[in-house]
């Protein structure tokens, strides 16, 4: 009898032992995650930084530029009355001053279209470098957050340690906790696999597309090329670092600074400057707002038909309207280009199939009907169809 239960005190020593073994393990393995968390957090940091002393700089950079435009405008005003002076008396003038007064217009004329397409590149640059900022200062709060609710978890498993080891042993009981488990790491993991799928995936094909322009550009404007190539390897930077945000920058920061309609409106405006597709993109009715998961899927499901179009359809015009009726939102994206066969797309494609299965698991996220068809030689509709959320009132 005192045999059977010094075995059974064994045993449960040694399973309290094992326990204490795997929380000291994962104490340890959330230790080296909160050194990459400030890592990442020093990082953005730096890149704020860095970002702000850009901006400053290209600020100067406009301000010297107006000043130069308001310089060759009066210029270009005095060369224009002396070649009216000039003109206007044959016989006073040479023909040759009458021609040295005309190339000294032109050349002004020249001159300043030049310093007023520098002055758009710099106001552009601006542009981008203040939402990059904007995104930075967002990025290190949540970094911010993140630190210290990862540092108060640690803290109380370790200072709680006995409690947790009773808590996962009374846990262990459940016959069922095994299965939970693996449920919700797969859950997990198919989340976060849409989420690289519809997020980094999306900046990287984005990339290919400019890389791409670039090619085409060093054969008949080599400077233009070389500009490309420069904010193509920032833009590279940029993606990297936000691989890094993955695990707290799930979502894109437009929709919480401007809403959907106008993240769509910049999304679309952006892709149709850059060359990528041309995207005719109109809004109907009364926008009514909705709730952020319900602004993600819309906006995700949108991003990820009009970057298949771009990809796949061999056409460079795309439509997108939204409808807000009163009672539901219908958003169509269409284009009229080659078109496919998802039953052939489903064996063949792996990346385009991965696409349609993230647009309709996102649409069935928000009780969506979402409608993908197809026709070779006649081109792509999606279709996307949500019953109007009820608010809180409501």
């Amino acid at each position: 009898m005192t045999a059977d239960l010094a075995a059974v005190l064994s045993g449960a020593e040694t399973k309290e032992g094992s326990l204490r073994r795997v929380l000291s393990n994962t104490i340890a393995t959330i230790e080296d995650n909160k050194g990459q968390i400030f890592d990442i957090y020093e990082s953005t940091r730096n890149a704020l930084l860095e970002a702000e002393e850009t901006l400053t700089d290209v600020e100067n950079k406009i301000r010297v530029s107006v000043e130069r435009v308001y310089e060759l405008q009066q210029e270009e005003q005095q060369q224009k009355q002396h070649l009216a002076q000039v003109s206007g008396n044959f016989a006073e003038n040479s023909e040759d001053e009458i021609r040295r007064s005309y190339e000294a217009v032109a050349n002004v004329q020249v001159d300043l279209a030049l310093e007023r397409d520098n002055e758009k590149r710099l106001r552009e640059q601006r542009e981008k470098l203040s939402l990059r900022i904007s995104d930075l200062k967002i990025m290190l709060r949540q970094a911010e957050h993140l630190a210290f609710a990862v540092g108060s978890v640690l803290s109380y498993l370790s200072s709680e340690i006995g409690g947790v080891v009773w808590q996962i042993e009374k846990a262990q009981k459940d016959k069922f906790i095994g299965a939970r488990v693996i449920k919700a790491q797969e859950d997990e993991r198919y989340r976060v696999s849409r989420e690289i799928h519809d997020g980094p995936a999306q900046d990287m094909a984005h990339l290919l597309l400019q890389a791409s322009l670039c090619e085409k550009l060093i054969d008949f404007d080599p400077e233009e090329a070389k500009r490309s190539v420069q904010e193509l390897r920032q833009q590279i930077k940029v993606c990297l670092a936000g691989l890094r945000q993955l695990i707290f920058d799930m979502r894109p920061m437009a929709l919480d600074d401007l809403g959907l309609v106008p993240a769509l409106t910049q999304f679309c405006s952006k892709m149709t400057e850059r060359g990528i597709i041309d995207v005719s993109f109109g809004v109907d009715g009364e926008v009514w707002e909705m709730p952020k998961s319900y602004e993600i899927a819309v906006f995700r499901i949108a991003q990820e038909a009009l970057n298949n179009a771009a990809r796949h359809s061999g056409e460079k015009k795309a439509r997108m309207r939204m409808l807000f009726a009163a009672d539901n939102l219908s958003v169509l994206i269409e284009d009229e280009g080659k078109g496919f066969d998802e039953d052939e797309i489903s064996k063949s494609d792996e990346e385009s199939r991965l696409g349609i299965l993230s647009m309709k698991e996102r649409g069935r996220t928000i009780g969506a009907q979402i409608n993908i068809t197809s026709v070779k030689g006649k081109g792509t509709k999606v279709h996307l169809r949500i019953k109007r959320p009820k608010t809180e009132g409501e």
